[in-house]
């Protein structure tokens, strides 16, 4: 009855994979096939949406054959990577740091597929799986300049999903830049477990801002809005300094300090060209134009340190 079961599992999820083949304005010549299994939501305005999007830039640009499947959750991974591998897709991409473990075994299994471990850094030790990400270590450190120019209360939160290898590291040099502007400023974080869930954000956010952390710094996917929602909803007692996403743009969120966000749509291009598919590991960051950083709300004072925090970044002044 098992066997049974676990077979009609693998054929449900072969059917529900989505097939978005390049335009009729494709190069007529072909140029091979991807395939992207997303963590969350294909219209999530955060990652996953924005590299879906670079994907399907590819396969209008160069012809190639893609296909994707959203929102697959991690006893899921194995079986949905290794069936896109067994379908002949040339590149699998698994989009999220949740997708390392699950990406290296079924490359095990498909030396001659490659796979791309996007939003991660390790390629496993092996020849045909890649890593590819933004710099979350720089995207922490420029929201932790913004932040600590924009507390009151010297009080400041990080919220996120799970303190995956990327958001750890993002966390580290986010209060690591704090503490560089100010060292008496109070951190804490929390994980929510859940990157799409507004409510569960929203009440994250407010049982925070009830603490007297007066700037919110979150990492999240579709699970932003609840965020912003919940600074706007404040009366003026938290503001929020935004990544993955424009929070001002995204959201329309108005007590918003500024935001750091990813240039994901290129990201996702590359990975789905095969141009990074190399055995390495790739990470973009201030100096290869991998961030995205709009100032809404923050002081002059504010801006010029984070202006000088760009260029030690870039000099190489500021090791993170």
């Amino acid at each position: 009855m098992k066997k049974i079961l676990s077979i009609l599992a693998v054929l449900c999820l072969a059917s529900a994979f989505v097939f978005a083949g390049g335009s009729s304005e494709s190069s007529d010549e072909y140029a091979g096939s991807v395939a992207m299994v997303l963590s969350g939501l294909k219209t999530d305005e955060a990652f996953n949406q924005y590299t879906y999007e670079g994907m399907l830039r590819a396969a209008k640009e160069k012809g190639i054959k893609t296909a994707y499947m959203e929102s697959v959750k991690d006893s899921e991974q194995i079986e949905v990577i290794r069936q896109f591998a067994q379908a002949g897709y040339e590149i699998v991409i698994g989009q999220g740091g949740q997708f390392g473990d699950s990406l290296a075994t079924v490359a095990s299994e498909f030396p001659n597929t490659q796979f791309v471990f996007s939003v991660g850094n390790d390629t496993y030790g092996l020849p045909n799986m890649s890593a590819a990400t933004v710099s979350y270590k720089e995207a922490g450190y420029i929201g932790g300049i913004m932040a600590a120019h924009a507390t009151k209360n010297n009080k400041v939160a990080m919220i996120t999903g799970v303190f995956y290898a990327n958001q750890s590291e993002m966390r580290d040099a986010f209060e690591k830049a704090l503490h560089d502007v100010n060292p008496d400023i109070q951190f804490t974080t929390i994980e929510t477990n859940d990157w799409a869930d507004t409510d569960t954000a929203y009440n994250a956010a407010n049982a925070l801002i009830a603490q007297g952390y007066d700037i919110l710094f979150p990492c999240l996917d579709a699970a932003g809005a609840g965020v912003a929602a919940a600074a706007d909803d404040s009366a003026g007692k938290a503001m929020v300094v935004g990544s993955v996403a424009n929070y001002a743009e995204v959201y329309g969120c108005k007590a918003v300090v500024g935001s750091v966000d990813f240039n994901w749509e290129g990201l996702g291009y590359l990975e789905s060209t095969g141009e990074l598919c190399d055995g390495q590991a790739h990470e973009v960051g201030v100096a290869e134009n991998g961030l995205n950083i709009t100032i809404n709300n923050l002081s002059e004072e504010g801006q010029a340190a984070l202006e000088q925090a760009k260029q030690d970044i870039t000099s190489g002044k500021i090791t993170l």
